[in-house]
């Protein structure tokens, strides 16, 4: 007579089976979150996965800061399916695959697919001294430096050839229209970005592109080169983050009330900053952005010479939020593939990565038990 009780468990025969019934999981609770859960999955990802995606950040550095957040909120879905398997640099993978791909919008229906599977975590793959306080986890895990938000072109190009293989500027231009999703905190890392890059933070496209590159959205055919110079606004502004305990920052604002933020690396897709950065701070006080008299040279400062690498992939982007979206999950992809042998190349997704995690087996191990009354 008395109340019945159900203990959930899962039947997972194969490593499909188990990626899709997480990934449900996590489609729910980035529907069910107060919060941005999809945009702070994608920058978890990306800062995991600098220096090989092992399932661990170092919390202490505060390039990492805020990232507790959606640690905290996969460790139910670790729990339930941990023992199927999923290791936890996996489920944070996956996690950022299903934030992407459910930020799209609808008519944007591009899979984000799990490609492999099996990725150790730092403590299975590091010595506890190689990491924070002499002991690997989730938010202690080994110190890696992440990029300077003032990147130049070429620094970036470098940056993103030596940490993911990046072969052409087209995945780097790519990879950076994450930014197009969450916001930023002075709490975090010092720059004022409560209103995030641009309008719509929740939306995975193109519009990132559009801020950059001007002329028209529609009728591009008609764009020359300086009607593409001639884009946003943007000018510099400075914080003094002292009251944050963060360090003080330069960005690029348009806008007000709301405003909406750039970083140097986000302006270097199409304007060559070389030389121009103060070091010190990230200041650019020898031009501005944008400059529409006399071919860029008729203002107080001339305008800033264009990216030639990178400026016509940020304006096909653009203009082509199909090819964004296509090259987008190309790269993304293959940064999440950071620190292991993929070689060998996968035909039906998940691939179990070969010789790096001893549960990464096509046939996953049964639960024991049953239902309980």
């Amino acid at each position: 007579g008395g109340e019945v009780v159900f203990i959930e468990f899962l039947v997972a025969d194969t490593a499909a089976d188990l990626v899709d019934a997480a990934r449900a999981d996590i489609a729910g609770i980035i529907r069910d979150h107060p919060t941005n859960l999809a945009a702070k999955f994608v920058r978890m990802a990306f800062h995991d996965c600098v220096g090989g995606c092992d399932g661990c950040v170092d919390l202490t550095n505060g390039d990492n800061f805020g990232l507790e957040e959606p640690i905290d909120a996969l460790e139910p879905i670790l729990a339930k399916f941990g023992h199927f398997g999923m290791t936890r640099a996996d489920l944070w993978a996956l996690a950022s695959l299903e934030g992407a791909r459910g930020a799209q919008a609808n008519g944007d229906n591009l899979p984000f697919p799990m490609v492999w599977f099996g990725r150790p975590n730092c403590e299975d793959a590091n010595l506890d001294s190689d990491c924070v306080e002499g002991e690997c986890s989730a938010k202690k895990g080994p110190h890696r430096d992440l990029p300077s938000p003032h990147l130049t072109t070429r620094e970036m190009l470098s940056f993103f050839n030596t940490t993911f293989d990046f072969q052409e500027p087209w995945e780097t231009v790519a990879i950076m229209g994450a930014h197009t999703l969450g916001t930023l905190s002075r709490t975090n890392s010092g720059f004022n970005g409560p209103n995030g890059w641009l309008s719509n933070t929740n939306r995975l496209d193109s519009n990132y592109y559009d801020n950059l590159i001007g002329g028209s959205l529609t009728d591009f055919t008609n764009d020359n080169f300086e009607r593409m110079m001639n884009a946003g606004n943007w000018e510099m502004t400075f914080y003094s983050n002292s009251a944050f305990g963060t360090p003080d920052r330069w960005e690029w604002e348009r806008g007000a009330n709301p405003h909406f933020i750039m970083l140097n690396s986000d302006i270097a897709l199409v304007r060559d900053l070389e030389g121009l950065i103060d070091d010190e701070d990230g200041q650019v006080s020898q031009c501005q952005f944008r400059c529409d008299r006399n071919g860029g040279t008729g203002c107080a400062r001339p305008r800033c010479p264009h990216a030639a690498e990178t400026f016509d992939i940020a304006a096909e982007y653009k203009h082509d939020n199909a090819k964004f979206l296509q090259d987008f999950q190309t790269a993304f992809t293959k940064m999440l593939e950071a620190g292991s042998d993929t070689e060998v190349g996968c035909s039906i997704p998940p691939c179990p990565i070969p010789g790096t995690f001893p549960t990464a087996s096509p046939t996953l191990p049964q639960p024991s038990g049953s239902p309980t009354l």
